[in-house]
Formats: structure tokens, sequence, C-alpha cells
């Protein structure tokens, strides 16, 4: 963040904001919250991909590659089949939602759907067909790592 006094007053008025929008989104029903988190996911795989430069044009294999290899969190990926993935972010406890690593909102279990939408949106960039992500761990509910399991109806490259 910037030294400058101004700009850092704007920040924090825009964080008060932010956690306020949360506080809502947090008190929603489970569907409405999902279907918001699924609209902040949307937006973040957007920022996400342009941010450490992922192209839509890799394959499944070369999109996990990149995934291990930088970005904003170490993962561990294990493939069980060619349409299963075991996919652990190795956080230590900590979420790296940067609303929540800004202390900008608390980590509460409803924003891992977010998680859940923003994986499974980012995979179904280097796919064809429908994935799935289930939430299997996370730090939310006290873990150390955040683990999901994922499952690609067709790991093809999609049809560009």
């Amino acid at each position: 963040m910037s030294d400058n006094p101004t700009e850092k007053l704007i920040r924090d008025f825009q964080d008060r904001i932010t956690r306020g929008a949360y506080e809502g989104i947090y008190a929603l029903d489970e569907a409405t919250r999902d279907g918001v988190m699924q609209c902040q996911a949307h937006a973040c795989v957007r920022a996400f991909t342009e941010l450490y430069q992922i192209s839509d044009d890799l394959d499944l294999d070369g999109f996990l590659e990149k995934m291990t290899m930088g970005g904003s969190s170490r993962i561990r990926i294990q493939r069980e089949d060619p349409n299963t993935i075991l996919w652990e972010e190795l956080h230590e406890g900590e979420c790296m939602c940067p609303f929540v690593t800004r202390e900008v909102i608390p980590l509460e279990p409803g924003l891992c759907s977010c998680a859940v939408h923003w994986l499974r949106m980012l995979v179904e960039r280097h796919v064809v067909g429908p994935v799935k992500v289930e939430l299997l761990d996370s730090a939310a509910q006290g873990s150390e790592n955040c683990v999901f399991r994922i499952e690609i109806e067709d790991p093809s490259p999609p049809r560009r």
C-alpha cells in the first residue's frame, strides 16, 4: 500500500464499505449467499488469471503445473485418476482471500463457497464439460489447509 495518507484514507473507506457488505452477505440464507459468492468468485477468477498470467490456452496438465509453480499460495495437486484431482492449498491455518488477509472481512465458513466456485471456474477454463468441486477441509473450519476434490467430466482441452 502507498505511504500517501490520502490513498490510505480512501483504502480504509473502501475496506469499511466492503466489510459492511460482507456482514450482510454472511447474514443471508445459504442458497442466496452461495449465489453472491458465485458472482464474487467469477470476478476473482478474472482478476487472478490476469494477475498471475494464466492463459486460457493451457491444457489441464499445463494449468496444473503452472498452479503448483506460482500463484498466491503453495498448492499440492494429486491426480487420483484422469478425471479426479485432490487439490490442497497449503495455508498453515490462514485464508488466502485478499479480503481476509488484509483483515477487511473475518474468515467465516460461508466464505468457503466462494473458494469452491473460484476453483471450479478456474479449472473449467482448461477442460471440456462440467467440473464439480467438493470442499473436504478448510482453514475456516479450523484446519491448517484447504482441501478440495475436483471431478472433471471430460479433461480434454476445450476447442477455442
